[in-house]
């Protein structure tokens, strides 16, 4: 198996407090952040970092998305559903033949019931938090996005998951948040890093969140990261960062 092609695709947006991302700096400022999910194009069919948004809430915001509909409601059109952007690339939900998930929050979890047919790879310790989450931290983990009948690979530490893609533990921001390597058959690397790095000014800064469930392990875990990045020549591509996102191709582009 080989990593042929990478492609970002668009999810919306959620406009945040910069310091919910950088503890303590920008209160008030906001800010605006992508949301989206990557497709890696296999040699063994495609494979999916991430779920986006549930799609429901185009139309039914409240329903779907809760008190989060209100309280960061979030920029989506209906061409940013996950099954629509993988259509726009000839690729059925159905073709996908496994979903990785950097963690379990709304906005990486959303789509996560159309994927039924395919094993749904996380963190053990991601997996049981996010079913029974501690009270002050349970408002992301939506339990309408979670099926807990879903084909759930739970791994136990970093791991090779398949041949070019690994992932390895990086919590803090949860407490089984993992992030992912990709190597691709040019010999390009990536570090897909979900919200362990959701700024790159949090790597700059090492500065956790202030969205986290232990800050000391946000900042061990930038930290792994850059020193992974260091060691294998990939490039760090942070969870939310607009100036980053803008810069890069996106579907139907590949990276």
């Amino acid at each position: 198996m080989a990593v042929e092609k990478i492609f970002i695709l668009p999810g919306g947006f959620l406009d945040v407090d910069h310091s919910i991302f950088v503890s303590a700096v920008g209160m008030g400022q906001m800010i605006a952040c992508p949301v989206y999910s990557v497709l890696l194009m296999t040699s063994d069919g495609p494979i999916l970092i991430d779920v986006g948004f549930n799609p429901d809430g185009v139309k039914d915001p409240e329903h779907a998305w809760g008190p989060r509909a209100k309280l960061i409601p979030p920029r989506m059109k209906e061409e940013d559903d996950v099954r629509l952007r993988l259509k726009q690339l000839g690729v059925e939900i159905t073709d996908v033949r496994m979903v990785i998930l950097t963690h379990m929050h709304w906005d990486h979890t959303g789509s996560l019931r159309f994927f039924t047919h395919c094993p749904v790879v996380v963190q053990r310790e991601e997996h049981r938090f996010a079913f029974s989450p501690d009270a002050y931290l349970a408002s992301p983990y939506m339990q309408n996005h979670l099926d807990p009948a879903l084909d759930y690979h739970l791994l136990e530490g970093d791991g090779i998951v398949v041949e070019g893609v690994s992932v390895f533990k990086t919590p803090g921001h949860t407490p089984g948040h993992q992030s992912v390597l990709v190597r691709q058959s040019n010999g390009k690397s990536f570090i897909f890093a979900g919200d362990a790095v959701p700024l790159m000014e949090n790597m700059e800064r090492k500065a956790p969140l202030s969205n986290t469930c232990n800050a000391k392990d946000c900042v061990d875990s930038l930290y792994r990261i850059e020193h992974l990045a260091h060691i294998v020549g990939a490039e760090i591509v942070p969870g939310h960062d607009m100036a980053v996102y803008e810069n890069f191709k996106q579907s139907p582009e590949p990276l």
